[in-house]
């Protein structure tokens, strides 16, 4: 009796310090697009893991960073993790940025990373899919396509 309840209290152990030490980051997923795959036969199925924090000036050094497709990204943290994609490497605004800052604990999921207004902020509400968090989109061609650099921290507007 006492070894199953060594063991139990073992597992509650891993699994609340799992959970209590989970770490904030954004994961993003590079979605072939259909030419993608037919013409050079390159899907990546891999995820890109960027802690919080970590800013990346050249996505290209990030698994899956030379092949084609559209970002697609969760994003995890407390209320106010803020987070800039540029579409150019190291942290440059000319080739479009899109700056997430995120309301609450809940996850933040984005499939669609151009469907905000153009040049304002947005804000949105929670809902079953994904946390609120308020967003700002300064367009260009292909962004979805074209992120290169990305940079944590409020200091990007």
């Amino acid at each position: 009796m006492k070894i199953t309840t060594f063991l139990i209290a073992v597992l509650i152990l891993v699994f609340f310090q799992n959970f209590t030490y989970a770490k904030d980051e954004m994961v993003i997923r590079k979605e072939n697009m259909y030419w993608a795959v037919t013409i050079e036969g390159d899907a990546c199925y891999k995820l890109i893991d960027i802690e919080v924090g970590r800013d990346v000036p050249d996505m290209r050094n990030e698994p899956c960073g030379l092949s084609e497709g559209k970002f697609s990204f969760t994003i995890t943290g407390p209320p106010g993790t803020t987070v800039t994609l540029f579409g150019r490497y190291n942290f440059k605004k000319d080739n479009g940025f899109l700056i997430i800052k995120k309301k609450d604990d809940k996850q933040i999921w984005l499939q669609d990373i151009i469907a905000f207004p153009p040049d304002k902020w947005l804000y949105s509400e929670a809902n079953e899919d994904s946390g609120a968090f308020d967003a700002f989109y300064n367009p260009s061609p292909m962004f979805e396509q074209s992120i290169s650099s990305i940079r944590w921290g409020d200091n990007n507007k």
